[in-house]
């Protein structure tokens, strides 16, 4: 099944029987009979086998559900899920949800028996996405302390002004408001966030498809989704939207009529780092970290005539960058005598309960470029709060003339 790349991806995954079952109660579709006798492998040949018999058009919506279970079945979607558990549930069904072990067979737990869950978790995943692009996101200061105003009459004002500001009809605009938990940049620890979720049509599309083997035309309307959230506990308010121009907008929206409290329109500073010190070797405080090892991996300068320099090791080399640059350029050869402008760090997280042991890439360039590579929000507030603990941050700067793709604070 080259074309359901997801749905491939879910029948690897998920056990034999709980996938059968899936594909009869929710498509209609008859699998091949599960013997007690046949292993995994076989059971899952034999549906394999019958989904690829399906034409595309009949697959193709299956795979399109099939994407939605797997992007929450990832360490992200798994994160998100963790944050709405607790204040959904029933107490059995937390039990039950507990008792699954399979990330893909949580994600179908929640898709089959707590669809709107399941639907404000997957945004909240899609926020946290957003945030990760400096090109999709934009920060503002707000009052702290604040409930979001989710009553009928609010909702009803809300859904109209976002409406009018989209140039949209009211029932061609979706709105989502709920709230859920996050890890805090500076503990670690969940902190309360409202979520506000916009979802409206753009214009009809024409696109070219095959009907009885003939190129015909067909419109099409896709829907495009943006992401308010707000903090109470820091007074931040971000929206997480591809539409540069309308982020400002949406927020004195959503600070006007569901905070009832206008913003001033001043932005969240950034952060500014300073990592010079790795130019000279250095230990890293570990102390109350779930974290094996850090090795600086790869350094970088540039001299006035642009020429520029580079240095990588693997995070298992025997030495560290330091003693490789020597080894490779000179015995006298010292980072210390030129400014830095890139840095890669390597950070190893240990095993700790059911989750496994991994790696996070950090890349620092420049000033106040930093790429924290994870899809997990723990994680990134875990680097975030480590950046700090080892003063590779700096005093946060004016925002004004920040590059495009700064990272918010």
């Amino acid at each position: 099944m080259n074309d359901a790349e997801n749905l491939s991806k879910l029948l690897g995954h998920l056990p034999p029987a709980v996938f059968s079952e899936f594909m009869a109660d929710e498509f209609d579709l008859a699998m091949p009979e599960l013997h007690g006798k046949q292993a995994k492998r076989e059971q899952r040949a034999g549906m394999n086998e019958a989904l690829s018999a399906l034409a595309v058009s009949e697959r193709q919506p299956i795979e399109e559900v099939a994407e939605r279970i797997v992007l929450m079945s990832d360490g992200a979607g798994q994160d998100v899920i963790e944050g709405f558990r607790d204040d959904i549930f029933d107490n059995a069904g937390r039990e039950t949800f507990a008792a699954i072990r399979n990330q893909y067979e949580r994600a179908l737990w929640l898709y089959l028996h707590e669809p709107a869950v399941f639907k404000e978790a997957l945004d909240a995943r899609q926020a946290d996405v957003f945030r990760q692009s400096p090109s999709c996101y934009s920060g503002f200061m707000a009052p702290k302390s604040l409930s979001i105003k989710d009553d009928e009459a609010s909702r009803v004002a809300f859904h109209q002004t976002v409406a009018e500001h989209l140039g949209c009809a009211v029932d061609a605009v979706a709105v989502q408001i709920f709230k859920r938990l996050r890890p805090d940049t500076q503990t670690g620890e969940d902190v309360a966030l409202y979520q506000v979720s916009i979802h409206h049509n753009r214009p009809p599309e024409i696109i070219d498809c095959v009907h009885d083997s003939e190129l015909v035309a067909q419109e099409v309307i896709r829907a495009v989704s943006s992401h308010i959230t707000y903090e109470p506990a820091q007074g931040h308010l971000e929206v997480l939207s591809k539409d540069n121009d309308g982020r400002e907008t949406l927020a004195r929206i959503v600070a006007d009529a569901l905070l009832q409290s206008p913003i001033s329109g001043e932005k969240i500073p950034l952060k500014q780092y300073d990592y010079q010190s790795l130019a000279a070797p250095r230990n890293f405080d570990l102390a109350g970290e779930n974290v094996a090892f850090v090795k600086v991996v790869e350094l970088g300068y540039a001299a006035l005539n642009h020429r520029s320099l580079l240095v990588k090791i693997w995070s298992t080399d025997a030495d560290d960058i330091h003693a490789a640059a020597r080894e490779l350029i000179s015995p006298t050869f010292d980072f210390r005598h030129h400014h830095l402008h890139y840095a890669k760090l390597s950070i190893r997280l240990k095993k700790v309960g059911n989750e496994r042991a991994r790696t996070i890439t950090i890349i620092l360039r420049e000033d106040n470029k930093c790429s924290i590579k994870t899809k997990r929000e723990k994680d990134r507030a875990l680097c975030d709060r480590l950046l700090a603990k080892w003063h590779l941050v700096k005093e946060i700067g004016d925002v004004t003339n920040a590059p495009v793709d700064a990272v918010a604070a």
